[in-house]
């Protein structure tokens, strides 16, 4: 039924385009021996994507090949909280009324994680020394869609995480390498929402999600171009052969103010600065996106060096296999790879 574990496969799983890696093994050091990417096209079915990952993998004539996978589900959600106190955080019934209360979010219907916010690993209410948390999660029966979509893909997770949380923490590891000790904004821009994140410090600082996505922008790029329907602006917006230069910003301005709004806001409350913009998730063809925020943000693009990063986590790259040009999407795949508490110099 299963295909054993000789090769890892790792599979970042959007509603743009799936990333795949195939690498010399599961435990480190490892060697990513091939990358391949496959656009979710309208027309792409489940046998279409066996087919794009039986290219990379051999499968062996069974049904499953074990995989880690990273997932962007709909109604995910992370939430950072600050407690006043570290004992507050112990209690479970306190937990459950913020969840509750302050994120409307509700545990009998959602599977929820809560992690240390400071360094990402799991947090134990009873152990725990922390005041900085972050939920994580999603709807019960969405997260068991996304499951029984990959299985009709063929894959067979052995480990399922959060893409956006994943991503995060590639970046906080990133920036504690890199030595970047100002906020670092990082942005998820979906079909329904826009997800925004501080990393300060190698940690997440601050969590919001706005009610605006893609599919509002086609309306506005539709009647800014006097397009005819819905469609046609979605497909120009995707094509390679127009040049968003021009109403970029304008398209992005409801966005972008509620980026300035909340870059203002960290920087009163904290008196720092947001020093950069991170995008991910968004196919090659919308890097104009990352340019037009920055512009009209007035910050740089963090543009990560994927093999100097990952050289440090036990993870390099076969011969052939060319990650200069790669985008910041790809951080999504290579955080799923690394294990970062291996990474010398940091401690559990």
């Amino acid at each position: 039924m299963f295909k054993s574990k000789i090769k890892g496969l790792f599979v970042d799983l959007s509603e743009f385009s799936i990333l795949a890696a195939r690498t010399s093994a599961y435990t480190h050091p490892i060697e990513v021996e091939e990358i391949a990417e496959l656009p979710l096209l309208a027309d792409v079915q489940a046998e279409d994507v066996r087919a794009f990952l039986e290219q990379l993998v051999d499968f062996n004539g069974a049904e499953y090949y074990v995989s880690r996978c990273g997932v962007y589900p709909r109604e995910r959600f992370l939430h950072y909280y600050e407690s006043s106190s570290v004992n507050k955080l112990k209690d479970l019934n306190f937990l459950t009324e913020v969840l509750e209360s302050k994120f409307k979010v509700d545990p009998a219907t959602t599977s929820v994680s809560i992690l240390d916010a400071r360094k990402g690993a799991n947090f134990d209410p009873e152990a725990g020394l922390t005041k900085q948390i972050i939920f994580c999660g999603g709807s019960v029966s969405i997260l068991q869609e996304v499951q029984d979509q990959l299985l009709s893909y063929g894959l067979y997770p052995d480990r399922l995480e959060l893409s956006s949380m994943t991503t995060l923490g590639g970046v906080c590891d990133y920036a504690c390498l890199n030595q970047i000790m100002a906020p670092i904004l990082c942005v998820e821009l979906t079909s329904q929402h826009t997800n925004v994140f501080v990393v300060n410090n190698a940690q997440v600082a601050l969590t919001s999600s706005l009610s605006f996505g893609l599919d509002d922008i086609y309306l506005l790029l539709q009647r800014e171009l006097g397009l005819k329907d819905e469609a046609s602006a979605r497909k120009l917006f995707y094509s390679n052969t127009f040049d968003f230069a021009e109403i970029g910003s304008k398209l992005l301005r409801r966005i972008i103010k509620e980026l300035q709004a909340t870059a203002g806001l960290y920087e009163v409350q904290t008196g720092l600065g947001i020093a950069c913009i991170f995008l991910s998730a968004l196919p090659q063809n919308l890097s104009w996106i990352a340019k037009s925020m920055s512009d009209s943000l007035g910050i740089e693009i963090m543009q990560p060096n994927m093999e100097a990063w990952l050289q440090g986590l036990n993870i390099k790259f076969a011969d052939g296999v060319d990650v200069s040009n790669l985008g910041s999407r790809w951080f999504s795949v290579f955080s799923l790879m690394a294990e970062f508490q291996s990474r010398e110099g940091v401690s559990e």
